[in-house]
């Protein structure tokens, strides 16, 4: 990709030195190939998800359940409650943490579903400025996050995926 721009901007620079219809139609041309050079990357990527593989054979289908990665929820990993803590759920709709009706307390585990269609990373930003990232959230994936011992003041989630999706939480004792 840099050799083509590298081109592009020498044609561009020559602009001056010749004519403008000539350095026109050398852009022209130039452009035409990494139109071609695109394309033919696109067919190279798309027939690496193909339902069959060269010889014929048919690729198993990559859903969610074959992801690399597992969830801590999917791996089995349970960590327990702390005593007198509650377990609170929140809901992940596209693009947008839906409403809560609970109030949170220190050492209360929120537990966040992904309903939407689509992959999220959801990270939170302490008062202090510390960042905590949760996991990354396939659809259908649950992560959660532990109020700290200390917690006090706003708490902001949000999605490194989709910095539009932004909710603050306060917590107070």
């Amino acid at each position: 990709m840099k050799q083509i721009l590298g081109r592009l901007w020498h044609v561009a620079v020559n602009t001056h030195k010749t004519g403008v219809s000539y350095s026109a139609s050398v852009l022209r041309r130039k452009l035409s190939i990494v139109t071609l050079m695109a394309a033919m990357m696109l067919g190279v990527c798309t027939s690496s998800y193909a339902e069959q593989d060269h010889a014929g054979h048919d690729v198993p289908k990559r859903d969610a359940s074959s992801k690399v990665y597992p969830s801590r929820a999917e791996q089995g990993v349970v960590t327990p409650l702390a005593p007198g803590a509650t377990l609170h759920k929140m809901t992940l709709s596209h693009h947008e943490l839906e409403a809560w009706s609970f109030v949170p307390k220190r050492k209360d585990r929120i537990e966040i579903e992904n309903r939407s269609n689509i992959t999220h990373a959801l990270y939170v930003t302490y008062p202090d400025g510390t960042v905590v990232n949760l996991e990354i959230q396939i659809p259908g994936d649950i992560v959660s996050w532990t109020v700290p011992d200390d917690a006090e003041g706003e708490y902001v989630f949000r999605c490194w995926i989709h910095p539009v999706i932004r909710a603050n939480m306060i917590i107070s004792e």
